[in-house]
């Protein structure tokens, strides 16, 4: 029950976190990267973000498990494996889709930029700035919720 709990309220939690990641990169003075990357954060927030979240509830159950079975006698067995491997690869399959709808919504967009002008650097410079505050952000969150998750069950 309480990883259900995990997962629901991180899935809930996804779509805020990445619309403050946005707010965050246009705080104190940001340039037109940081501008143009905030903004679309903020814009994709629900598309992008609960998708985000729910991978983030999965790694730190992965991440739990293995913190709390290293060095049990109780090996993961063949199916323990597949069923990992599958939930793995179905959230960050949806993860991909939901980034690869974003990108298709914005194309409009990118395209009335370039032609105003902006180097296509600027784009890409945004893109990988994007990933990192989202990286920056959710990383920590997943190893923090995997470490509490672990904490009674390892004692």
């Amino acid at each position: 029950m309480g990883w259900t709990l995990t997962a629901i309220g991180l899935a809930l939690a996804g779509p805020g976190l990445t619309h403050l990641c946005g707010k965050l990169l246009q705080a104190v003075r940001p340039g037109a990267v940081r501008l143009l990357a905030g903004r679309v954060l903020m814009d994709e927030a629900r598309r992008i973000g609960r998708p985000l979240g729910v991978v983030c509830a999965v790694l730190s159950g992965v991440i739990a498990a293995s913190v709390l079975y290293t060095g049990e006698p109780r090996p993961f067995g063949p199916l323990t494996a597949l069923g990992a491997v599958l939930v793995l690869g179905c959230t960050t399959a949806t993860l991909l889709t939901s980034a690869l709808e974003a990108k298709q919504a914005r194309v409009r967009t990118t395209e009335a930029v370039l032609r105003l002008g902006a180097a296509p650097a600027a784009l890409r410079a945004a893109t990988a700035l994007r990933a990192a505050v989202l990286l920056v952000v959710f990383a920590p969150l997943t190893w923090v919720v995997a470490e509490l998750a672990a904490l009674p069950l390892s004692g």
